[in-house]
C-alpha cells in the first residue's frame, strides 16, 4: 500500500531555502577562482567544491518543484565576470574553500537535526560527507604547502587535577589564570575567521560600485580589525604566537569580477557565522573578562549585520524567506 505523501515542515522548507541561497552563492565565487586559478591542487579541490555545490542546487530546484513551491532567485550568472582581472591568490582560494567547507559542516548539521522526513534526512547526510570532503582535502593542500595555520602546542600535564576555587572563573581583577585549551581553540578560530573575513572584504571595498556598499564593507573591515586586536592581547598575555594576515593575498585590483548585491549577501553571510561561532565561544568560556569580551563583539557584529540587512533591502537585493501567514492581513 501507497504511504500517504508527508508535507514538508517549516524546519524542512527553511532549511532548503537556505541550502539554495547559501549554494547559489557559492557557485559564482567557485567559477571565478576556477577561471584565475593557476596551482593544480588548488584547481582539483575547487572542481571537487564546484560539483558539489552544483549538484546540491539541483536536487534542491528538484524538491521545490516537487513540493510546488517556488523556487528562489539567488543568484545568476549576471553576478559574477569571468574576465575580470584576479581579484585573490591562489592561497587566499584555499581559505575561501575551507571556510565553506567549515560553514557547510555546521549548517548541513543543523538542517539535519531539523529535518523529520527520511528523504532529508538522508540528503543532508550526504551535504555534511561533502563538507567534510571539502574541508578535508583542502586542509590537506593547504598542510602540504605549509599554509595550514595551526594552534599551539600545549604541555602534557603530570596527572590530572581539579579545579579548588572560584577564581577560576575570575579575570577581572587579581591574577588571572592560564586560559584552557578550549580557551585557546576559540580564540585561534575567532581570529583566523576574522583574518579570513578581512581580507575578503578589503577585496569587496575595492572593487564596489555602490558607495554605501562600499562603505559597508570598509566599516567590516574595520571592526574585524578591532577585534583582531582584542584577540591579539589575549594571545600575547598568554606569550601564545598571532597568525599572520592575508591581506597580501589581495591584488590592487578595482575591477569587479562579482555584482554588489553578491558580495553584499556573501558579507550578510559571513557575519552570522561569526554570530554564530562567537556565541559558542561565550558558552565555552568559563573566564569572565574573556565572556565579557565576546559580548561586546557579538553586540557590535549584530548591528553590522543589521546595517548588512538593511542596505540589501534598500537596494531590492533581499527575497523574503519562507515564512508563516499573516493572520492579521488576512482578517484585515
Amino acid at each position: 500500500m501507497k504511504q500517504p505523501k508527508i508535507n514538508l515542515t517549516s524546519s524542512e522548507i527553511g532549511a532548503l531555502w537556505a541550502s539554495y541561497m547559501t549554494e547559489s552563492g557559492a557557485i559564482p565565487l567557485l567559477k571565478y577562482f576556477l577561471e584565475k586559478v593557476e596551482d593544480k591542487e588548488v584547481k582539483s579541490v575547487l572542481k571537487i567544491a564546484l560539483n558539489y555545490s552544483e549538484e546540491h542546487i539541483l536536487e534542491v530546484i528538484n524538491i521545490f518543484n516537487e513540493e510546488n513551491y517556488p523556487v528562489p532567485i539567488g543568484f545568476t550568472k549576471a553576478g559574477v565576470d569571468l574576465n575580470a582581472p584576479r581579484l585573490y591568490s591562489d592561497t587566499y582560494a584555499l581559505y575561501f574553500l575551507r571556510n565553506l567547507g567549515k560553514a557547510g559542516i555546521a549548517s548541513n548539521g543543523a538542517a539535519l537535526t531539523f529535518s523529520a522526513r527520511e528523504d532529508m534526512r538522508n540528503i543532508y547526510i550526504r551535504y555534511i560527507n561533502d563538507s567534510i570532503h571539502v574541508e578535508d582535502v583542502t586542509k590537506q593542500v593547504l598542510l602540504s604547502k605549509g599554509l595550514f595555520i595551526r594552534p599551539p602546542h600545549l604541555p602534557v600535564p603530570k596527572e590530572v587535577t581539579f579545579v579548588k576555587s572560584e577564581k577560576f572563573l575570575q579575570g577581572w581583577l587579581g591574577e588571572r589564570r592560564p586560559l584552557t585549551a578550549e580557551e585557546i581553540s576559540h580564540i585561534y578560530m575567532n581570529y583566523t575567521n576574522n583574518i579570513y573575513g578581512s581580507s575578503l572584504l578589503m577585496g569587496f571595498a575595492q572593487v564596489a560600485k555602490n558607495e554605501q556598499v562600499k562603505k559597508h564593507f570598509i566599516k567590516g573591515m574595520e571592526l574585524s580589525r578591532g577585534i583582531l586586536e582584542v584577540l591579539k592581547v589575549l594571545m600575547d598575555e598568554s606569550n601564545l604566537p598571532s597568525p599572520m594576515t592575508w591581506d597580501a593575498e589581495v591584488s590592487d585590483s578595482t575591477i569587479p569580477p562579482f555584482s554588489d548585491k553578491l558580495m553584499l549577501f556573501q558579507c550578510n553571510a559571513l557575519t552570522s557565522i561569526s554570530l554564530a561561532n562567537i556565541g559558542g565561544s561565550v558558552a565555552l568560556s568559563f573566564r569572565r573578562d574573556l565572556a565579557a569580551k565576546y559580548v561586546k563583539q557579538m553586540t557590535k557584529i549584530g548591528l553590522y549585520g543589521e546595517d548588512g540587512a538593511e542596505l540589501m533591502i534598500n537596494n531590492g537585493w533581499l527575497e523574503y524567506p519562507p515564512h508563516s501567514v499573516n493572520r492579521k492581513d488576512l482578517l484585515n
